[in-house]
C-alpha cells in the first residue's frame, strides 16, 4: 500500500468522523482509562460511497499478498467485523461466515455462523487493531473446525501488533489501510491540531506502545 492510498483512507476516516480527538477534556473508555483519541470505524457502514472505496483499497492491498489466490472464505468478528466481512466477500464472491465472541448456550452452542470447512483458508475482517486480544478468540474457533487463518485485515490498526500477530508460535498476516502516523499528518496538514496537541496524542500513544 502507498503512502498515499494510507493517507487517502485516513482522509476518509476523518471525514466521516471515525476518528475523534480530544487532548484536553479525553474520552473515557470501557476500561475506565483516559484517552485523547477515539477511533470508532463502525460508522464507515453507513456511508456507502466512502466505504466502498475503502474496500477497494483493502482489495488491492490484499492482491498484493502471496496468499490471496488461497483464500477460500471471509470470516467476520462478532459485532464489528460482521458488515465488513460482508462487504468484502460480496466483493470477492466467496462464502462468508461470522464468529462469536463466546459459544451460544443454546441449540447447537454455535460459535461460527455458516460454515468454515477443515480445508478452507480463512480470511478474518474485523474494523480495527488495538492489542489484538479480542482477536484469540477468533483465532481458537477457526482452528477449532481444523481451518487454517491465512491473516487478519482491519481499516485501521492502532500499532501495538504491526505486521504479524503471533497465535501459538504461528506468525498471522495483518493487512491494514491505516494507522495513527497517517492519521496525524492528515490531522496536521488540516490543521485539526495544534504541535502541542500532537505531542499530548504522541506521548499517549508511545505509552500503549504503539510502534507506528
Amino acid at each position: 500500500m502507498t503512502k498515499k492510498s494510507s493517507l487517502l483512507a485516513a482522509e476518509i476516516l476523518l471525514d466521516l468522523k471515525c476518528i475523534n480527538f480530544s487532548p484536553k477534556k479525553q474520552f473515557k473508555l470501557t476500561s475506565g482509562k483516559k484517552s485523547p483519541i477515539y477511533c470508532d470505524c463502525r460508522r464507515i457502514i453507513s456511508f456507502p460511497k466512502e466505504r466502498k472505496k475503502l474496500i477497494e483499497l483493502g482489495i488491492k492491498k490484499l492482491k498484493k499478498k502471496n496468499y490471496f489466490n488461497e483464500i477460500s472464505s471471509i470470516a467476520g468478528g462478532e459485532s464489528a467485523g460482521i458488515p465488513f466481512a460482508a462487504f468484502f466477500s460480496e466483493k470477492l464472491n466467496l462464502p462468508m461466515t461470522y464468529i462469536r465472541k463466546q459459544k451460544k448456550e443454546f441449540g447447537k452452542n454455535s460459535q461460527i455462523e455458516g460454515i468454515i470447512d477443515k480445508n478452507d483458508e480463512v480470511l478474518l475482517v474485523e474494523d480495527l487493531m488495538t492489542d489484538g486480544g479480542s482477536k484469540l478468540r477468533f483465532f481458537e474457533a477457526i482452528e477449532q473446525v481444523g481451518a487454517k487463518i491465512q491473516g487478519v485485515f482491519v481499516i485501521f490498526n492502532y500499532g501495538i501488533i504491526n505486521k504479524n500477530y503471533i497465535f501459538k508460535k504461528k506468525k498471522i498476516d495483518i493487512t491494514y489501510l491505516t494507522n495513527w502516523k497517517f492519521v496525524l499528518e492528515v490531522a496536521h496538514k488540516r490543521k485539526i491540531l495544534s504541535n502541542e496537541e500532537i505531542k499530548i496524542i504522541q506521548n499517549f500513544l508511545s505509552k500503549i506502545n504503539v510502534k507506528n
